[in-house]
């Protein structure tokens, strides 16, 4: 079956996540590059920043006469639908893509997310660097960084020269060799793939994909019953991802079962506040008891 394959960057004007201002894009099929796309976008945020101008050298002056975000998706929006997206900042990119969905009420398409900078860390493990500019350069590919669609030229061709490496014939082929999960997104609903920082802890494991919490990222908070240390023990046993704050990652948010009600239905807790907010927003995330959390641990995904 034919592999369609989105590689995209985007770049903003300023602090405002909607503020997308430019997008690349380069399609790709059966590992050929098939049609290339750019465009300026004229967000509903014009205000200036000084660090992003340094960036992409985007000037709201500049953006006056382009196009509004929802002009360019009707030119854009099958690039997205029933296809693997892909970017070296898949979580920060699809951030920016989602909160101008939202703010323009326009339902998220249907994809799966792969992302080259995690990739990256798993086919090149000892690096100290992982950039896209580097890691072009290393692949011997020159390109003019932070422009969206040279970005998402070398984003595209840093994938495959890691399919090539790897010697598989698909992206999907390759995130089985390494037990990696696609994000997904669909209408009310995403799930990221897991971070960069998450690398080393995946290749630490020995891999259950038969765990109900296979590459889950949990993170802790309240007063639990069983030491946290030992907790974090059998979330890796059980191949999911322990991680100190709430994100964008995040699937589950275990409360401690001492002053279960007060910390989850409080006010005051700050992971607790910032979990709602993304489940509001759609994120695949629960909000769970640390008994409810030890009975998931054990749990197999063909029990379901």
């Amino acid at each position: 079956m034919s592999e369609k394959i989105t590689v995209f960057d985007i770049e903003v004007l300023n602090q405002d996540p909607a503020s997308v201002c430019a997008i690349g894009i380069v399609q790709i099929q059966d590992l050929q590059v098939v049609s290339t796309y750019y465009s300026l976008i004229k967000p509903k945020n014009l205000s200036f920043d000084p660090y992003r101008f340094r960036v992409h050298q985007i000037r709201p002056q500049s953006l006056y006469k382009e196009k509004a975000f929802p002009e360019v998706w009707k030119d854009i929006h099958h690039y997205f639908e029933n296809t693997i997206v892909v970017s070296h900042d898949i979580q920060g990119d699809m951030m920016n893509l989602r909160a101008a969905l939202k703010q323009y009420h326009m339902t998220y398409p249907r994809l799966m997310m792969s992302c080259t900078n995690v990739l990256a860390h798993l086919v090149y493990p000892k690096l100290s660097k992982y950039n896209l500019k580097d890691l072009s350069i290393m692949n011997g590919f020159q390109f003019q960084a932070h422009h969206a669609l040279e970005d998402a030229k070398a984003c595209a061709y840093l994938l495959m020269q890691m399919l090539e490496q790897e010697d598989v014939s698909s992206l999907y082929d390759l995130h089985q060799k390494f037990h990696l999960e696609f994000g997904e997104m669909k209408e009310n609903y995403y799930r990221n793939i897991i971070s960069a920082e998450s690398v080393v802890q995946l290749l630490e494991m020995n891999q259950r994909e038969d765990a109900l919490l296979y590459h889950q990222s949990v993170c802790f908070t309240g007063k639990l019953y069983m030491p946290r240390e030992v907790l974090e023990e059998k979330t890796k046993e059980a191949c999911a991802l322990s991680t100190n704050q709430v994100s964008t990652h995040t699937n589950y948010l275990v409360i401690g079962g001492r002053g279960y009600h007060k910390v989850r239905f409080g006010k005051e807790n700050k992971k607790v506040k910032k979990a709602l907010h993304l489940m509001k927003q759609g994120q695949d995330l629960r909000i769970i008891h640390e008994k409810e959390y030890l009975k998931l641990l054990e749990g197999r995904k063909e029990c379901l």
